[in-house]
């Protein structure tokens, strides 16, 4: 039955009904986890372990190095890395749930002894006991060899000393990603910065100006010519590394215009006192995009569409202008808040950005 059981569900993960017998599962599938495996704990012989552990300790290694050979080996054969291959044979290792299944079930058919079958369930409870050890394990061995591969993607002064008035873009994910495409596309010089060697790498290979460094160090931002930048991006993906690349930015190269994505309202004004030259929240143009994107399949006529989203942006931005006016910030957050004084001596770079300014897209302090 509780083969069957299982089976059963496998065959639903692949219909059109999975998702409304998750949905209807979902109240329960703590408790019945649970239940799950406290069955198999009480199926689990201590003195088993005691008498049997020589036997028990063998065949757990022989189940763990076996699979993580054969798991690696396969990873090879898909073209993946070395030490991603034996990460994943690490992580694929212990046993699974389907095994105390199919013990039962070879028991209740006569296939295999009762004695055997608790013997296999306390090597399978064990090797998913040490499952957090085999991660680490797999953690430590890639953080070894990484050491060993990002050295040749550090920066070195001397790849950046021909650098003038170019952009650092602070991260090199999705949104750092679509900006070094946009500058590519133009011709405008400008070096990346990321932590992920993957991410490095992948960048190297389209032949990009890709580091590995952290973009919150001075001596990174130094090596990539900060002192010389016109800009830098911040699109990192946590906030507290964005407050801490600005506030490094804006100690140690204040010349360097720095403009970064906020996660929320806090975190802007927070980034605007750290010394952002701009802030754009992350989650207000798709939101409007996909709004629009949405009033435009109701039918509603484009004029309309486009009146809606500005009213919404505008209105939108003003809270946020008085909210960072009551906390004492800059009321530069977010687009465009058209300021009343204008500047002395703009600087080409300010040039640059009027028809963002126009439009109301970017605020400059």
């Amino acid at each position: 039955m509780a083969l069957g059981a299982f089976l059963a569900g496998l065959l639903l993960a692949e219909t059109e009904f999975s998702l409304q017998v998750e949905s209807d599962i979902a109240p329960y599938r703590g408790l019945l986890l649970g239940l799950f495996f406290m069955t198999v704990g009480m199926s689990i012989d201590p003195k088993l372990l005691v008498a049997r552990f020589p036997v028990i300790l063998g065949a757990l290694s022989l189940l763990i190095g076996g699979k993580t050979i054969l798991v690696a080996l396969v990873g090879r054969l898909f073209g993946i890395s070395i030490v991603a291959a034996i990460r994943v044979g690490l992580l694929l290792a212990p046993g699974g749930e389907f095994a105390f299944v199919a013990f039962g079930e070879a028991v209740n058919q006569g296939i295999m002894t009762p004695q055997l079958s608790s013997l296999l369930f306390l090597v399978v409870g064990l090797s998913m006991a040490i499952t957090p050890w085999l991660a680490a394990g797999g953690q430590l061995i890639a953080s070894r060899f990484e050491q060993h591969d990002v050295r040749s993607l550090l920066p070195a002064e001397s790849e950046t000393d021909d650098l003038q008035d170019h952009i650092i873009i602070c991260g090199f994910g999705r949104v750092g990603q679509i900006i070094a495409q946009l500058l590519s596309e133009r011709l405008i010089p400008f070096v990346a910065l990321d932590v992920r060697s993957e991410r490095v790498a992948a960048g190297r290979a389209l032949d990009l100006p890709v580091y590995f460094g952290d973009a919150g160090s001075r001596e990174v931002l130094h090596k990539v010519g900060a002192e010389r930048a016109a800009a830098a991006a911040v699109t990192l993906d946590t906030p507290g590394a964005n407050f801490r690349t600005v506030w490094a930015l804006s100690k140690y190269f204040p010349n360097v215009k720095t403009f970064v994505r906020a996660h929320d309202v806090d975190h802007g004004i927070n980034l605007e006192k750290a010394g952002a030259t701009a802030v754009v929240p992350e989650t207000l143009e798709p939101s409007l995009q996909l709004a629009a994107a949405l009033l435009a399949q109701a039918k509603l006529p484009a004029s309309e569409i486009a009146a809606t989203i500005n009213e919404f942006r505008s209105h939108h931005l003003s809270e946020l202008t008085e909210l960072c006016e009551s906390s004492g910030s800059s009321p530069g957050y977010g687009f465009l808040r058209i300021m009343g004084k204008t500047r002395q001596q703009p600087s080409d770079f300010d040039d640059g950005l009027g028809d963002l300014k126009q439009e109301g897209m970017l605020v400059v302090q």
